[in-house]
């Protein structure tokens, strides 16, 4: 493993770090700030380690943090929107068909979509149905393709925490009934 690699896995175990610290938080301004230092270290985490498209990807997860976490309630749809172009612009941009196929860039794109999708609707159990279902999954197949161990790790760990909450909060988020 060179230098390089080293540094770039180094930066995506931070970026797994934080983003594994967010989900112990109550509030959705720290819960959005640490998902956006998760985000900025995975974008640097990919740079590092040549994979420019999830690179922008993770940057703009910067402003998807901001916008969800403290911008006002009336302005959230609009960051959703401006959002979501920055995320096809930036796969558009970036994308190199000699180095990432596009299933993969795709796969990750619409990941992207549908995490913005369900933090703008907001609806917990929704949030973690999405997350195991496409979120997590995509970008694992993304991070080990790449090989990306704080990728790996964060969308095994973000798998199993969505999993635990929603044996946890079953009843509130999804109106079942708990065994007697």
């Amino acid at each position: 493993m060179t230098v390089t690699e080293f540094l770039g896995q180094a930066v995506s175990i931070l970026g797994m770090l934080f983003a594994m610290i967010s989900f112990q938080c109550k509030k959705n301004r720290v819960f959005f700030t640490l998902q956006a230092l998760s985000g900025a270290s995975f974008a640097a985490s990919f740079f590092i380690l040549g994979n420019n498209v999830a690179a922008c990807l993770n940057m703009f997860n910067i402003l998807r943090g901001w916008a969800f976490g403290f911008a006002p309630q009336k302005s959230k749809k609009y960051f959703a929107l401006l959002t979501a172009a920055l995320y096809i612009g930036a796969t558009v941009i970036t994308y190199d068909p000699d180095s990432v196929a596009l299933w993969l860039t795709l796969l990750i794109l619409s990941a992207q979509l549908v995490g913005t999708t369900v933090m703008f609707i907001g609806d917990p159990g929704t949030i973690r149905i999405a997350q195991i279902g496409y979120m997590s999954p995509a970008w694992m197949v993304n991070n080990v393709i790449h090989f990306n161990l704080g990728g790996i790790l964060c969308e095994a760990f973000n798998m199993a925490s969505s999993v635990i909450a929603m044996i946890r909060f079953r009843r509130e988020w999804f109106g079942g009934k708990e065994k007697e």
